[in-house]
This record gives C-alpha cells, sequence and structure tokens, in this order.
C-alpha cells in the first residue's frame, strides 16, 4: 500500500505569507523553528509572532487538511473505494497526534549579505514502516477469514488497514535522537524564510518520517 502522505510537505509547506516590519523580528533559526511547529506540532505561537495573521494561519492549516484528505481520498479511490468522511477525520487527527509527540530544535549555522543557513535538530518516526505494517497487519487478518467475493475481502482489507494505522499513530513514540535538514535562508518581505520552500518541505517530509 502506498504511504498516504509523503508528498504533502510539497502542498503545505508552500503557503506561508508574513506581514512585513521595518527588520526581521527574529532570526533565522526562530522563523525556521516556527514553520516547522506549525506544521509538524500544530503550534502556532512562533508563526505568530514573526507576523503572520490569525487568518493566514487559518487558511495555512485548513489548506494543510483538506490536502491531506483529499490526498487519502486519492489512495483509496485508487483501489477502487470511497473512506467514510468519520474515519477519514479520525485519520488525520491520529496522524497529527503522532506529530505533535516531535521535539526539534534548530540553530544558525552561517549567516552574511541577507542570507543564512540554518540546521534543524529533529526527532522522526518511520512513517513507511508504519504504514506497510498496518496493510500487511490486516492482509494477515483477511486471510484468516472466507469472504463471499473478492471486493468483500478488499473491503475488509481496507477498512482493517486504516484501523490499524490510527491505532499505530495513537501509538507512536517518536526516535530518542534526532536527524539533521540544513536550511538556506533568505530575507522576504523583511522576515527570515527557507530560500526553496518546496526543497525544505521535501527535506523536512524525508527527516520526520526517517527517511533521510
Amino acid at each position: 500500500m502506498k504511504n498516504f502522505f509523503s508528498i504533502l510537505p510539497y502542498i503545505f509547506l508552500c503557503i506561508i505569507f508574513l506581514s512585513g516590519c521595518n527588520s526581521p523580528k527574529k532570526n533565522a533559526a526562530d522563523s525556521v523553528k516556527a514553520i516547522y511547529d506549525l506544521y509538524i506540532l500544530g503550534d502556532t505561537t512562533g508563526i505568530t509572532s514573526l507576523g503572520m495573521t490569525d487568518e493566514d494561519i487559518k487558511f495555512a492549516q485548513q489548506t494543510y487538511d483538506e490536502s491531506l484528505k483529499e490526498t487519502i481520498r486519492a489512495n483509496f479511490a485508487a483501489s477502487g473505494q470511497e473512506i467514510e468522511e468519520n474515519i477519514l477525520e479520525e485519520l488525520c487527527n491520529a496522524r497529527k497526534e503522532a506529530l505533535s509527540k516531535m521535539k526539534a530544535s534548530a540553530e544558525i549555522i552561517s549567516e552574511t549579505g541577507g542570507k543564512a543557513t540554518v540546521v534543524i535538530h529533529t526527532t522522526y518516526f518511520n512513517e513507511s514502516d508504519l504504514d506497510a505494517d498496518a496493510f500487511y497487519a490486516a492482509k494477515e487478518t483477511a486471510q484468516k477469514n472466507n469472504f463471499s467475493s473478492s471486493k468483500e475481502q478488499q473491503i475488509f482489507i481496507m477498512d482493517t488497514y486504516t484501523q490499524n494505522l490510527i491505532t499505530s499513530y495513537q501509538n507512536v513514540t517518536p526516535s530518542e535522537d534526532t536527524t539533521d535538514i540544513m536550511v538556506d535562508c533568505v530575507i522576504q518581505n523583511n522576515s527570515w524564510v527557507p530560500a526553496n520552500m518546496s526543497s525544505f518541505g521535501s527535506d523536512l517530509a524525508l527527516a520526520i518520517s526517517g527517511q533521510n
């Protein structure tokens, strides 16, 4: 089963807009950590202090939620099924709960001429293994049952897989060690931001899912 969530950071990390001021309110490390906190931990404190409005924060979070749900719906549709909205909501919330357990710190490695390099140290959990284990456990359970049709079997597998995955997210324990991400930053609208949000999103996705 393809992991539902692997492409999402490309989507939701590209929508941050920070309001301008006379000079950056925070340094590059604080800015990058605030973006991490918003999207990984669901903590808006840092991004608010950078000048992101409540309206923009709400829009970013809603866009993230819809992107996540659309990706899950598409994966179920590819298997010829639909996921019930209440189950979809439960799955999304379980993943958010897992991510909220993460921890990270950020520090500036270099800074000169309006450019800076920041390193983020983040904990992680292996999301691909989580996904695969949930699916294969569902298949093993299905093999112990009799079904009147392959369609009935497939529905059972997907339903069981989803519940397995929800439980796995709820029981996640992030790593004790950390993995590092190097982030090149520039000043835009008088705020420090990653120079390439798409690249940052990709690197972050790999890091938090234990794939970098």
